[in-house]
């Protein structure tokens, strides 16, 4: 179970079982209802007695849910996961759609094969978070206006409304897609008016896309929006009541303390680091395609194609992303950028249109890179999580590079429950990236506090002893004043488990 799924399975129970949206309100509740509606069958049981739940406290609420489960635990996170799971496939499903609508039958299933083996779609898509979800309906929605401004009907126009209502209510980060809609028309009226974007917009070419076509698009544009609100409001067990979903908007990141600033290539970064998300996004990417984009974008560029469609439904919402959580996002992982790949990931399938890429040896290049890809995924089997493309790998461990959900979100306490239980270790010292008892994974131990233990691995002459320590928490030792000893260069583990938990032993003297 990753970390912040200790909240959204109890808080999507709970929405589900109670109608009572008191846990997390800072994010939209459609992933973690989706969780509860799948847990409906095992008969989970909510305790609303529990004085944690009285006060909201949704941590407490999630130590004690789980705590009620005891070994049941990992067979209930994996039911609540399968949701996410089916959105995964969807949105293969839709990559495939769009690099169609936009490019071919052929690029359609080259976008839908780097979906299905993206590090980062299948790290994501194994959790019940909002992540996935998010990137799922990101793209419904692109692909539902693009066919919406294609051919205009009351059953696209409703389709868009549909699928942007469910983006806004899986986070709120989708509210970029409110200001994405009125461009894609607005863009769209006016080069049809022209046969082409215009390279030089006069007033008379403006006043005649308005007055011909603007109202009914206006028209559109605010039924998409109606349509959008309803559902936002339907996940709230409340048709009508949007004003719920604006409140709620209020209370984003009420409950997130974050006490480090960024982390990357092994140093915290005191005063911000505005690139953190570009270059998370160069590490955590296959370098196979990052050679594909840099060549599709090369490619273009050599033939003056600008490709009004691919730029307005792809590489704008894409760069939007990346430039809106660069300025407003926590720097906790490439999952706040997750919704760049499908859309990345069309497009550079859209280099098989081009007739240097369409046969003969540039096709052959393509394919080679799209083989390598898939079998970068392969090999990082089952630690996707963890992912760094092989340049960042071949200079250390994921986690001298970056830190948090890129490399350990809590997610390896089984891994780490079968090494004790092999070697029959029963008095460890556990310090994991949980705040639930790592019992409920079989792991035996004594839990204790980082900042103690740490202090303990920092100085020399730590007491004898096996300690099984979190990569994240490790890195804290590198914040503030440089420690005796760092022990992520100076101590030798005697086993990475899943790249996220470091084993050390202590010898008696």
């Amino acid at each position: 179970m990753t970390f912040d799924e200790l909240v959204y399975i109890p808080a999507g129970v709970s929405y589900v079982a109670t109608g009572d949206y008191r846990l997390n309100p800072e994010h939209p509740p459609l992933a973690k209802v989706l969780a509860g509606l799948a847990l409906l069958a095992e008969h989970v049981r909510f305790d609303t007695s529990d004085p944690a739940w009285q006060r909201a406290d949704q941590w407490a609420v999630g130590q004690h849910f789980f705590d009620a489960l005891g070994p049941e635990t990992p067979r209930i996170v994996t039911v609540a996961r399968f949701p996410s799971v089916l959105l995964t496939m969807l949105l293969v499903v839709l990559a495939c759609a769009m690099g169609r609508a936009l490019y071919g039958v052929e690029a359609g299933l080259l976008a839908a094969w780097f979906c299905a083996f993206s590090p980062n779609l299948l790290a994501h898509g194994r959790l019940a978070t909002t992540e996935i979800g998010l990137t799922c309906f990101v793209l419904a929605t692109s692909l539902a206006v693009l066919r919406m401004t294609e051919r205009p009907s009351a059953g696209r126009i409703a389709l868009a409304g549909v699928t942007l209502g469910l983006a806004l209510v899986t986070k709120y980060s989708a509210l970029l897609l409110v200001g994405l809609i009125p461009l894609w028309i607005g863009t769209t009226v006016l080069r049809r008016e022209e046969g082409e974007l215009p390279g030089w917009l006069t007033f008379e070419r403006v006043e005649s896309a308005v007055v011909r076509k603007g109202l009914g698009w206006v028209a559109a544009m605010a039924a998409v929006g109606v349509v959008a609100a309803f559902i936002a409001s339907l996940a709230y067990q409340a048709p009508g009541r949007f004003d719920i979903y604006i409140r709620n908007l209020g209370l984003l990141y009420t409950n997130v303390h974050l006490d480090l600033p960024p982390y990357f290539a092994g140093t915290f970064h005191e005063g911000g680091m505005w690139s953190y998300f570009l270059v998370v996004f160069l590490i955590k990417t296959p370098m196979a395609f990052l050679v594909l984009l840099g060549v599709r974008v090369a490619d273009q560029a050599v033939r003056r194609d600008p490709g009004v469609r691919s730029l307005l439904f792809l590489i704008v919402p894409a760069l939007g992303w990346l430039f809106a959580m660069a300025v407003t996002a926590l720097p906790l992982g490439v999952r706040y950028v997750l919704p760049m790949y499908p859309l990345l990931f069309v497009f550079g399938a859209g280099i098989l249109t081009s007739p240097r890429f369409a046969e003969g040896k540039g096709r052959a290049m393509v394919i080679g890179l799209a083989v390598l890809f898939a079998a970068s995924s392969l090999r990082a089997y089952p630690d996707y999580l963890p992912y760094v493309n092989i340049l960042a790998e071949n200079l250390g461990e994921p986690i001298e590079w970056l830190d948090d959900s890129n490399v350990d979100w809590g997610q390896d306490l089984p891994l780490l429950a079968e090494y004790l239980r092999e070697r029959d270790i029963d008095d460890a010292t556990i310090v994991p990236m949980a705040w639930y008892d790592p019992g409920l994974y079989g792991v035996v131990g004594t839990v204790r506090d980082p900042a103690e233990v740490l202090a303990l691995l920092t100085a020399p002459n730590p007491p004898a002893g096996v300690y099984a320590v979190s990569a994240h928490l490790l890195t804290r030792a590198r914040w503030g004043t440089p420690p005796a000893i760092d022990p992520l260069t100076d101590l030798i583990p005697v086993v990475v488990l899943g790249h996220s938990i470091f084993v050390f032993e202590v010898p008696g003297s």
